[in-house]
Order: C-alpha cells, then sequence, then structure tokens
C-alpha cells in the first residue's frame, strides 16, 4: 500500500486487500478502453478548436499535436455506485506500472474535468434534437450508450444539478466544475495500527489504449489517496 496526498508519495506495509468479482474485472477491462475512446475523441475536437487548454502528455504541457491521450499512461478514476460503475476522470501518467512512483499534469483535473463537461453537453444535445435534424451525430451509437451508462453528468453552473434534483459537487479547479456526487462505498482499514477511513475508488491503468490493470484505493476528506492491493474472486 502507499499513500499519496499532494506532492507527498511513500510506500507503507500492506495492510488490507479489496476483493472484485471476476464479473467486475471484466466490466472494468471493457468499460474502460470504451470510455477511452469517447475520451480521444473528444479530445481530437478539443484540440482542434481550444487547443490552448490542452496538454498532449507529460512531456509537453502546450503541444497542439493530435496523439492521443492513449498513447500515455493513462489513470481513470472508477467508483462502484449504486447504478454500477462510474468513470468520474482521468489523469495522465509518467509510468502505468501500478508499484511506480506516478507523476501528473498540473492542468490534468482541470483539462479532464473539461472534457467531461464537454462529452455530457454534447449528449444531452445529441440526445434531445438528433431525432428532429436526421444528420449524423458526432457519438455513434456505441458511443451513446458508454456515455450514458459510465460518464457522469458534469456542468459549469450547478443549476442542471439542482432542476434535476440531484446530489453534486464542486471541484476545486481554477473554473467553478460541477459534478453529480455518486456515493461510493466506504471503508475502514487498519495500516500499521493506524486506523484510515475513506471512501473506496478504483484506478484503471490505461496504456496504447489496452487495459493495464486496476488500482484500487482509499480517498480521504482532504484527498490523500491510500492504495491497497486488489485480490480477484
Amino acid at each position: 500500500m502507499r499513500i499519496e496526498g499532494g506532492n507527498e508519495l511513500r510506500e507503507i506495509v500492506p495492510a488490507q486487500e479489496v476483493v472484485y468479482g471476476k464479473e467486475d474485472i471484466a466490466e472494468l477491462e471493457n468499460a474502460s478502453i470504451k470510455v477511452q475512446n469517447v475520451y480521444d475523441k473528444a479530445l481530437a475536437m478539443l484540440r482542434r478548436y481550444l487547443p490552448q487548454l490542452v496538454s498532449s502528455g507529460p512531456d509537453d504541457h502546450n503541444s497542439t499535436c493530435t496523439q492521443s491521450i492513449t498513447n500515455q499512461g493513462v489513470f481513470q478514476k472508477w467508483i462502484q455506485g449504486p447504478k454500477g460503475w462510474k468513470c468520474i476522470g482521468y489523469e495522465w501518467q509518467t509510468d502505468v506500472d501500478p508499484n511506480s512512483e506516478q507523476a501528473y499534469l498540473p492542468n490534468a483535473q482541470l483539462q479532464s474535468m473539461i472534457l467531461q463537461i464537454m462529452i455530457w453537453s454534447q449528449f444531452e444535445k445529441i440526445i434531445l434534437l438528433h431525432p428532429f435534424l436526421g444528420q449524423e451525430a458526432f457519438y455513434n451509437k456505441e458511443e451513446l450508450e458508454t456515455i450514458s451508462s459510465y460518464f457522469v453528468p458534469t456542468y459549469m453552473s450547478v443549476t442542471p444539478l439542482i432542476e434535476l434534483g440531484k446530489p453534486y459537487k464542486k471541484h476545486k479547479t481554477r473554473v467553478p466544475i460541477y459534478q453529480e456526487l455518486i456515493s461510493a462505498p466506504s471503508l475502514l482499514i487498519q495500516s500499521e495500527g493506524i486506523p484510515l477511513k475513506g471512501t473506496w475508488m478504483t484506478g484503471v491503468y490505461i496504456n496504447q489504449a489496452n487495459f493495464q490493470g486496476i488500482g484500487p484505493y482509499i480517498k480521504n476528506s482532504n484527498g490523500c489517496r491510500t492504495f491497497m492491493e486488489a485480490l480477484i474472486n
């Protein structure tokens, strides 16, 4: 297990395993690739029209090249909520080995949230207007099903979430970003005699458009992550 918070990351002795069913891993493997394909497609559009908001990877914070984000290491963040698995965002990484220290882009969360907003906005408009427009939509049927199943409503205004009566969280980014709050399971574990409490999150490692495994972790109220071992049952 390792604890990560801010710029600090330290190794500690494994304290507890988190159990996943084989069906969970199969779904995450399949869904994470589909989700990444949607991210790639949206990012290509973002690069075209708003290149100043896009970083191409860990080695180039300002490039506007058309390289997909799956050419870099990606760490997707998943929650198993009441309505199944949901992806709430991603981070770029310089190394996708779960046992290696990870480096994150400084604007990765903002860019991830901008993509979430863009994807969800497009999804809502396509669902609402496509039957009347008769034109080919930006996302195909499979991609729309992926967004509906695994993405989370995300906006720059809290109004839509309030109108829908959905719980929400405000992300700590430079611009106000609001996302539906997905209820994550709570965990309490012991590490070296110290109780650690937080919400159970599941990281999914993607590299070169391939599923590389999962990295379960507890996230506390301060955003500190405690990574754990995954046991497949």
